[in-house]
C-alpha cells in the first residue's frame, strides 16, 4: 500500500494487525532456523549474582501481572494448570444432559 493512500477502513490494526502479526512470526522463525539462538541466550545471561538477583526480581514483577497468578514465583514456564475438573461437568459447571434413548428422542406431534 502506497503512503499517500488512505487505509482502508476494513484492513485491521492493533492487536489484530495481522500483516504484522505474519512479519514477526517469519522473523522469529527465520531467526530460530538461523542456528544464533544459543549465542543471543548466552548474550542474555546475567553476567553476575547482581544482575541475576535483578533478572529474577523482574521476572517475579512480571508474573505477578499476568492473568491468573498470585504473584508467587511459578515453578515452571508460563501460566499455571487450570484446575481438574471431573468428567462431564463443563466450565460453566453445568451438568452435561445425559444422552436420550431413541424411544425419548423421537418427536411425536
Amino acid at each position: 500500500m502506497k503512503a499517500d493512500q488512505p487505509q482502508s477502513k476494513s484492513s485491521v490494526q492493533g492487536e489484530g494487525d495481522y500483516r504484522s502479526a505474519e512479519k514477526y512470526n517469519q522473523k522469529a522463525h527465520d531467526f530460530a532456523e538461523s542456528g544464533k539462538v544459543e549465542q543471543a541466550a548466552k548474550e542474555a545471561a546475567p553476567r553476575n549474582a547482581a544482575e541475576k538477583t535483578e533478572m529474577e526480581r523482574a521476572e517475579v514483577e512480571g508474573r505477578s501481572h499476568a492473568k491468573g497468578t498470585s504473584g508467587a514465583k511459578q515453578s515452571g514456564p508460563g501460566q499455571p494448570k487450570p484446575e481438574k475438573k471431573a468428567p462431564g461437568i463443563d466450565p460453566l459447571d453445568t451438568p452435561v444432559p445425559e444422552k436420550l434413548s431413541a424411544k425419548k428422542a423421537t418427536h411425536k406431534p
